[in-house]
């Protein structure tokens, strides 16, 4: 079925799903495009390209006794969190569950940090992280936010059905991997102060054994993963190269723009949320109009 617009189409499918759409209706790279046997509405090579993302590897500890929220993956202690909340608007269903974060150096050659942390209360909070043997455990997460490697999105076929091919190349450029070892080390570091020393038992991963920055590198390569924050697919820019023009136009076409973190050209050097909503601000006020504040 074809559905035709009356008025300007703006893709808002993330820097996974917008790349996708685009090229699945034409848009896109020729070559590929073809590949599919898809009608090529217009060439724009670089659709698809330039994905990045905060990279997280975790250092997960196990407790001495029940401090953090593990306690709460029984269905018992479920029931009394949702009452505390319930009745005081407190307790863990308050908590966004990371509570605390911050920035450091990998990399003492940077002007700004290019290290961030989150701190979790809790073992196996995430898809991927197994629960410690004892069972209370803690995360210190930590990724390099201004990583230099760039993968792809590419389709798998012409069906809207099938998931793309993403190649997220994480850590093609060894400046990555290297900050990635540093945040790994600097996660230890914390965790071994005092304050929260005493409330620790052993380290479960890496692990103990786990010791040298080759070690450490094979556990990055084996364990990070993505910190949820991909960009730069439908990259904004100047430039005859880029996806999409300053306010957001893809280039050569009239009537469509791109809205989401796929349009940065790098990616912030923190969570990219409020990134992302002031990019979607800006559109509507490009949209309408807006002149912009002196």
């Amino acid at each position: 079925e074809l559905l035709r617009a009356e008025r300007e189409v703006i893709v808002t499918a993330g820097a996974i799903g917008s790349p996708k759409l685009l090229m699945l209706s034409g848009v896109g790279p020729a070559a590929h495009l073809g590949q599919h046997g898809i009608k090529v509405v217009h060439d724009l090579e670089n659709v698809g390209q330039n994905l990045h993302d905060h990279m997280d590897v975790d250092v997960v500890a196990e407790l001495n006794g029940p401090h953090g929220i593990d306690r709460y993956k029984k269905k018992r202690w479920q029931a009394v969190a949702g009452l505390e909340y319930a009745l005081f608007g407190k307790g863990p269903v308050a908590s966004n569950i990371v509570e605390a974060g911050g920035f450091w150096w990998g990399d003492r050659t940077e002007k700004t940090p290019d290290i961030q942390f989150h701190f979790l209360p809790g073992a196996g909070v995430e898809e991927g992280i197994g629960s410690v043997p004892g069972g209370n455990g803690c995360t210190l997460n930590s990724y390099h936010v201004r990583p230099r490697s760039r993968g792809s999105v590419a389709l798998r076929s012409a069906d809207l059905r099938d998931a793309p091919m993403i190649d997220p190349n994480p850590f093609a450029e060894r400046y990555d991997l290297e900050r990635a070892i540093d945040g790994i080390e600097i996660s230890r570091e914390i965790l071994s102060q005092p304050a929260f020393a005493k409330y620790i038992s052993r380290e479960h991963l890496p692990g103990a054994g786990c010791q040298g920055r080759a070690a450490l590198e094979a556990f990055a390569r084996e364990h990070g993963r993505s910190a949820y924050h991909p960009v730069g697919t439908c990259r904004m820019g100047g430039d005859a190269g880029s996806v999409v023009d300053p306010e957001l136009r893809v280039r050569g076409l009239q009537g469509l723009r791109v809205c989401d973190s796929s349009v940065m050209p790098r990616i912030v050097s923190s969570n990219t949320n409020a990134a992302v909503i002031m990019i979607a601000e800006k559109a509507a006020d490009m949209i309408i109009g807006k002149t912009p504040a002196a």
